[in-house]
């Protein structure tokens, strides 16, 4: 850290993983996604699904993933959108055939308009003794304030405990002024195993070079 001080860099962002131990309580996780579920209504439904996403929902699934890029929290640090298309996310997802790990997905529908309009989802490896890893999870702006986050995140976990019981723990990171996905967890029983700074340094433009003088012979 002295040395990164000494060099100009500042300490820009905090991320924290935490370990859920399964299997999860299942009153708590139930009563948690009753909970939400009211919360949200009857305009939004959860849809799960393993591995490939199916086809009438990729178009949503890719925007989701862009808006990764653009809607997650990132303190000072310049991230540029990170563009999706239907055909990077199939790329995606047919890379993955054969992979020993499979990735489960919660998705809301928003029914109103027909579209997915949040997601999570949680990397299963092969082997039951390890770790279960969870990946991206995204409200949309402009859905938020639903409890959607607690929705699919206790869908999702129910889900996994259908599809692959077994696993010791979920672990998942989080920035730390992410504060409403940071209650989530610590409401499902995640607690913190250890944390990690991305530091960053402006550094100044180059001084114009001044062109040589010529004199005359």
């Amino acid at each position: 850290m002295r040395f990164l001080l000494a060099h100009g860099y500042r300490l820009e962002q905090v991320e924290r993983g935490s370990r859920l131990v399964l299997p999860a309580d299942e009153s708590v996780i139930r009563r948690f996604r009753a909970d939400a579920a009211a919360d949200a209504g009857r305009d939004y439904t959860v849809h799960c699904w393993s591995e490939a996403t199916p086809p009438p929902w990729r178009d949503d699934l890719a925007l989701l993933y862009t808006r990764m890029s653009t809607d997650a929290p990132t303190a000072g640090l310049e991230e540029p959108e990170d563009v999706w298309s239907i055909e990077r996310l199939v790329h995606e997802e047919t890379s993955r055939v054969g992979s020993p790990r499979r990735m489960l997905t919660a998705a809301a529908l928003h029914e109103p308009i027909g579209h997915l309009v949040a997601f999570t989802q949680l990397s299963v490896p092969a082997e039951s003794d390890r770790s279960v890893g969870q990946e991206d999870t995204l409200v949309l702006r402009e859905h938020r304030g639903h409890r959607l986050g607690m929705l699919l995140k206790t869908a999702n976990l129910e889900y996994l405990a259908q599809e692959s019981p077994g696993h010791p723990s979920v672990t998942t990171f989080n920035v730390e002024e992410n504060r409403h996905m940071l209650a989530v967890n610590e409401a499902l029983g995640f607690v913190p195993m250890g944390y990690e700074g991305a530091w960053k340094r402006v550094v100044p433009p180059p001084e114009p070079s001044t062109p040589p003088r010529l004199r005359q012979c």
